[in-house]
């Protein structure tokens, strides 16, 4: 007699671990890059300032980028503080801003007029872990007229109703930012302003 036992089995195991969520955080900022010279073309100063970017300026970007509303760029118009000292807070808007005052001793073009902000095409760089997007506007030159003074900083106005006339409070107010110190022109010096805005994820 033979006796024979034979066991036959499959054993499969399989773990897999996943994230169901991924965190990432977007953070927005930009900065105000300026130069003065005098009117022999001679360089007086210098300085990159970086800015707040005021709620209603996120919020605007949201309202038009995400839920879609039908938007024209107007602008944006970039504008000249003159306040020794100012001060920003996230809840200014170009009708409310206690803390600044526009700077209007300038022609831009000709004009007394704010400039406008041309944006080139955004550009991005980086995948991980870290990205970086970024635009930069065309540089502005404003030639300084009149008595002269101190400029401080800068701001920039879009949205519905901005306009280019000096000190008109239409429009939404995007950023603002400021010197580390108040700046001397005087009549005849030109100051050109770039502004760049960068999100980074």
């Amino acid at each position: 007699m033979i006796k024979e036992q034979q066991g036959f089995g499959d054993i499969i195991e399989a773990t897999l671990g996943t994230s169901g969520a991924v965190s990432e955080t977007v953070g927005i900022e930009g900065s105000y890059h300026v130069e003065c010279r005098d009117a022999e073309g001679k360089l007086k100063w210098e300085e990159t300032i970086p800015n707040l970017v005021n709620a209603v300026g996120k919020q605007l970007m949201f309202d038009t980028l995400l839920k879609g509303a039908s938007y024209t760029v107007v602008g944006p118009f970039l504008g000249l503080i003159a306040t020794t000292s100012p001060t920003f807070a996230a809840a200014d808007t170009m009708i409310t801003h206690a803390g600044w005052t526009e700077y209007v001793n300038y022609t831009v073009g000709g004009s007394a007029v704010r400039g406008t902000a041309v944006f080139g095409v955004a550009s991005s760089t980086g995948t991980t872990p870290s990205n970086v997007t970024t635009s930069t506007a065309t540089a502005i030159t404003y030639l300084i007229t009149g008595a002269g003074g101190n400029v401080t900083g800068c701001f920039l106005v879009t949205g519905t109703g901005a306009l280019n006339t000096q000190s008109n409070t239409a429009g939404t107010l995007y950023s603002a930012g400021a010197f580390s110190v108040a700046k001397a022109v005087t009549a005849g010096d030109t100051v050109a302003v770039t502004y760049s805005t960068t999100a980074t994820s």
